[in-house]
């Protein structure tokens, strides 16, 4: 039987080879190369500034002092199983056993083992993932640790080279703790792919289990969200009294002790896969890579919006109420877009999480005392993230900008039909970043008017930024033209450019709309992105139909 196994393995290993054979010879090496290209672009262009931006701002005095609080390891431990939590509902639309759509299918209905057909996908996916929780990781632990030169005792080194060892040694504990989050996300990972159906109701448990340990602190210390927390607590202790030592040898040996225990389980959850699982999966990520490639990141996501699942008997489009014409029409179609969104619930629910957890991102950002790359960074990702949750809110005004080229279906000219489907995701920008922003206002005791008109102005630039996106339409062909210089052909970056518009310009109204807030000279200059957004949306409205 190990003979048949290893037969079977063997077999399975000389198709994959033949199969990238066979893919380098059709050219695919020229695709990975210009893949390759891209995501160079990528890092310069969008990754490596958010890196530098980020690191500015976790080196700001007061951010360190919010790291090094008392709240901040439990905030590390949900935000930890949070990770976990969604690394499991992820594996339901696209997990770690992937394979081009060919390949999965016939590797899937063959009578090789899910661990020789699928194993090596698997095992990259949860290398990379590993790779990237163990850099984070790294980069809290220098962060944490290197603010704890002063008083370290290291004879014989002067004040850099001190900082420097400080930071490798907290990047080093950082990296091995962050390296066993990954891995225990890896399995989970696995294990949303392996029982999708099962997927869900696992996430809420571990979410309610987590509300638990919150109300009983002395639980947390057996999870392990809770050895995340002492690990944090145990670098912000040597940050503040670098004499306590690093302490976090047993919260990081109990973590990799639970990480290596969950390992075994990889192979059984290979073999549950499911072949309609791997073959679905496939077809999505393919068609989505297929889109992403051509710079159309909307239709890329397409593929992964759920299908309407509840609420299918409750009517969307009902007559008009009494009142005011114009009224009543607001109100049907307030209605019939809140009825859309609300029958992919999950997708709804996620969405107004996302927009109201923005809220107290831009509050704190516009209540920040002296402005600095901290406020740059939390206003930029209150932004982004505003933009990116609106999505289940936005389906109306997405399809009142695909029929905007042609002729008039509903008795309504396309301006207004634009108008009267912003009506809901306006309201919930205003209910939502506006509520969440009071709260933080209330609990953090400062005055509601900033916070709430920050909150109200940055939600409306991410609506805008919507809108401009539902009209932006195909890619001009002008931009398929190379652009040859020195430094090599920059026709990619402009094209990267053109894609993400939206976000750098709702992420760079963020970053510096709180700066109006501290000095109003500043004014002029946080409105200019949001009137960049406006201006680019009446160009593209007037160039709709050509």
């Amino acid at each position: 039987m190990a003979a048949g196994r290893g037969v079977r393995r063997g077999a399975a290993a000389e198709a994959l080879a033949l199969w990238r054979g066979r893919r380098a010879a059709a050219g695919g090496g020229a695709d990975r190369r210009y893949a390759t290209y891209l995501g160079a672009m990528l890092m310069l262009v969008c990754v490596a500034p958010a890196a530098r931006a980020l690191w500015l701002a976790g080196s700001d005095p007061e951010v360190v002092q919010a790291l090094t609080g008392a709240a901040a390891p439990r905030i590390a431990g949900i935000c930890a199983a949070a990770v976990w939590i969604g690394a499991l509902l992820v594996g339901r639309v696209r997990g770690p056993a992937l394979r081009p759509p060919t390949l999965a299918s016939v590797l899937a209905r063959s009578a090789h083992s899910r661990a020789a057909a699928f194993g090596g996908a698997v095992v990259r996916s949860g290398w990379s993932l590993v790779a990237v929780t163990a850099a984070a990781g790294a980069c809290f632990g220098a962060l944490l640790v290197r603010h704890a030169v002063p008083g370290t005792g290291l004879a014989g080194l002067d004040s850099m080279g001190a900082e420097l060892l400080a930071a490798l040694t907290g990047a080093a504990g950082g990296a091995g703790v962050g390296a066993c989050a990954g891995a225990i996300a890896a399995i989970a990972w696995l294990a949303g792919q392996a029982a999708p159906r099962a997927a869900g109701p696992i996430a809420a448990g571990i979410a309610i289990l987590v509300g638990v340990t919150e109300a009983l602190p002395e639980i947390a210390r057996v999870t392990p969200w809770g050895w995340i927390a002492d690990a944090w607590a145990a670098a912000a202790r040597l940050a503040t009294a670098p004499d306590a030592g690093p302490g976090w040898t047993t919260p990081g040996a109990a973590l990799a002790a639970f990480a290596l225990a969950l390992l075994p389980a990889a192979p059984a959850l290979l073999a549950r896969l499911e072949t309609a699982v791997l073959e679905g999966q496939a077809a999505r990520w393919e068609s989505s890579a297929v889109h992403a490639f051509g710079m159309d990141f909307s239709s890329a996501l397409a593929g992964y919006v759920p299908r309407p699942s509840a609420l299918r008997r409750v009517r969307a489009v009902r007559d008009r109420a009494g009142g005011a014409a114009a009224a009543g029409l607001v109100r049907v179609f307030l209605v019939r877009d809140a009825v859309g969104a609300a029958r992919a619930p999950a997708r709804l629910v996620g969405g107004a999480i996302g927009v109201a957890v923005a809220g107290p991102l831009v509050a704190l950002a516009s209540v920040a005392p002296a402005p600095g790359a901290a406020i740059g960074v939390l206003g930029a990702g209150g932004a982004v993230l505003a933009f990116a949750a609106l999505g289940p809110f936005t389906d109306g005004l997405r399809h009142a900008a695909a029929i905007a080229a042609d002729l008039p279906l509903y008795g309504v000219d396309d301006a207004h039909l634009l108008l009267l489907h912003s009506a809901f995701p306006l309201s919930a920008v205003l209910v939502l970043m506006g509520a969440a922003a009071l709260t933080f206002s209330v609990v953090a005791g400062v005055g509601p008017l900033a916070p709430v008109l920050g909150a109200a102005a940055i939600g409306v630039a991410a609506l805008i930024a919507r809108a401009n996106a539902a009209l932006k339409g195909p890619m001009p062909l002008r931009l398929l033209a190379s652009i040859p210089t020195p430094a090599g052909d920059l026709s990619g970056a402009v094209r990267l450019l053109w894609a993400v518009d939206g976000v750098l310009l709702v992420a760079l109204a963020g970053a510096i709309a709180p700066l109006a807030l501290h000095a109003p000279a500043w004014g002029f200059v946080a409105v200019a992105p949001i009137g960049l957004l406006v201006a680019i949306g009446i160009g593209r409205w007037r160039g709709r139909r050509a």
